[in-house]
């Protein structure tokens, strides 16, 4: 349940920052380093309940592993449409 709170508050982040911008978030990058504490099969799951939440099916979600960084779940970057 703990790693379904950070993929919610990394969609708010995004979607906030997409606001911001005056745009639609149209894709989420994210990396996962070695202190991850969930895979991609996961992070897409939930990823996917919270896309389902918000009523959205229309932004996509692109993975980039890192493994030799120490670092967890990083928004790396958004794509928006204005």
């Amino acid at each position: 349940m703990h790693e379904h709170g950070l993929v919610d508050r990394m969609m708010q982040s995004a979607l906030a920052e997409a606001e911001q911008r005056g745009a639609a978030l149209r894709a989420v990058h994210v990396r996962l380093g070695a202190l991850a504490s969930l895979g991609e099969a996961r992070l897409r799951a939930d990823f996917a309940h919270v896309l389902e939440h918000l009523g959205r099916s229309d932004i996509a979600l692109h993975v980039e592993y890192a493994p030799e960084r120490p670092s967890g779940l990083e928004i790396v970057g958004i794509d928006v449409v204005a």
